[in-house]
């Protein structure tokens, strides 16, 4: 049974008297496959009231059979974990999270189990379209003459992730659930093809963190326009939990009245280390490096190293490579990880560290960077000042990002066609 099948069908009391057509139906959310738990019934002068689904004695496609009189029927009012099916989730932009992507619903499918009537699927082609058209017999049969089926498109409820609607912490709860487990570049691919409304939906069903990765994974249009459309609080929040770079690389890209005030909203510290990017003119190596990075004394031990390792590894983005400054904050060595586990615990930094470092200038232009990491086989390049003081981290990801943006545009299927093969 599709729901398209018995919408605006009459609705017939005990005695057979029409009291109405069904206008849609009532679902509770909470459960994976949600349960119509009611009717909303077009009567006359087009009020709509809801009743409860065990006054139903019978449903099918060509009319609703109650098993109470007109007079008898106790209308109840909408309950927080319910909404309306047709109303909330048809002709609407959905996110299939088994195919990521995003979807259009042209009809829903409904099923019969255990006397309850439940939400099992959403149909997002074209036989949904046509059979709302009452010409989806015609279609078919069009089709199995030429020989090209009309292909059935329907995803599993629970495979469904909805953005439209009210907010409700259970539709919020639900929502982060099944988009929990979605890779961040996953997730900044389907904002791109979400419309601004479900963008924003998007990042506010998300956690704080997972939303500022998913937004620093989308295209920089896409970034500014929902930024734009945030209150300036709740963008603040989010690029206090992006990456310095990312966040100033987003920044650059607003308004100037926009980015200035949503850089007064952040903490003073990450508002700080975005400033300081933005200092750098775009195109330069320090436009683009990360200052979270880790810069250790010469003096340590290899013992005091590895327990320093311990309290700054979480905050960092990387540590491919260990960095070595002197008192006065100039790059003086690198070390591997391997380098720094096989070696006696007392040994300082300064013996077993490498003296040759291959770095770049802040004020050099971009294509250095890239240029460096290429040459050389590396992961990161350490970005220095004219007197060598270490100021951040160029990772191969950042270039990555830059020889994307000056290459033409990937293909859609790209990205996942790669990252979801077996």
């Amino acid at each position: 049974m599709y729901l398209s099948q018995i919408l605006d069908r009459p609705i017939l009391d005990a005695r057979g008297d029409v009291i109405g057509t069904l206008g849609d139906l009532v679902i509770d959310q909470s459960e994976v496959f949600p349960r119509i738990t009611g009717l909303a019934i077009k009567g006359d002068r087009s009020r709509i009231s809801l009743i409860p689904w065990e006054a139903v004695e019978r449903l099918d496609a060509s009319e609703v059979r109650l098993r109470a009189e007109r007079y008898a029927l106790k209308p109840r009012p909408l309950q927080p974990e319910e909404f309306l099916l047709a109303d909330e989730v048809l002709d609407k932009q959905v996110v299939d999270i088994d195919g990521l992507k995003v979807v259009r619903v042209n009809d829903l499918q409904l099923a019969l189990q255990g006397g309850a009537l439940r939400l099992v699927a959403a149909d997002v082609g074209s036989g949904g379209l046509l059979r709302r058209l009452n010409l989806e017999g015609a279609a078919r049969r069009v089709g199995t003459l030429l020989r090209r089926p009309l292909a059935d498109r329907l995803i599993p409820w629970n495979m469904v992730a909805t953005l439209g609607g009210p907010r409700t912490p259970l539709k919020l709860k639900i929502s982060r659930e099944k988009l929990r487990d979605i890779h961040p570049a996953d997730l900044g691919d389907l904002l791109e093809e979400l419309d601004r409304d479900d963008r924003v939906e998007m990042l506010a069903v998300l956690e704080e963190e997972a939303a500022a990765e998913a937004l620093a994974e989308a295209e920089p249009e896409v970034q500014v326009d929902i930024v734009k459309s945030l209150p300036s609080e709740k963008a603040a929040d989010l690029l206090e939990e992006m990456s310095p770079d990312d966040a100033a690389g987003l920044v650059r890209d607003l308004p100037e009245e926009k980015a200035s005030e949503i850089i007064s909203l952040m903490e003073p510290e990450e508002a700080q280390e975005v400033k300081e990017l933005l200092r750098y003119p775009e195109g330069t190596v320090g436009s683009h490096m990360n200052t979270e990075h880790i810069a250790l004394p010469e003096t340590l031990t290899v013992e005091e190293t590895i327990q320093r390792l311990r309290d700054l590894a979480p905050g960092a983005e990387t540590i491919y490579y260990l960095y070595v400054v002197d008192g006065e904050g100039r790059l003086v060595g690198v070390l591997s990880l391997r380098s720094l586990i096989i070696a006696p615990p007392q040994t300082r930094l300064s013996e077993i560290m490498e003296r040759d470092v291959i770095a770049a200038y802040a004020d050099d232009p971009e294509e250095e960077a890239a240029s460096v990491l290429e040459k050389y086989d590396l992961l990161g390049v350490p970005v220095m000042d004219r007197e060598r003081r270490l100021l951040g981290v160029v990772t191969i990801d950042d270039v990555m990002d830059l020889v994307m943006e000056k290459a033409s545009p990937r293909p859609r299927w790209f990205s996942r066609r790669w990252r979801r093969a077996p």
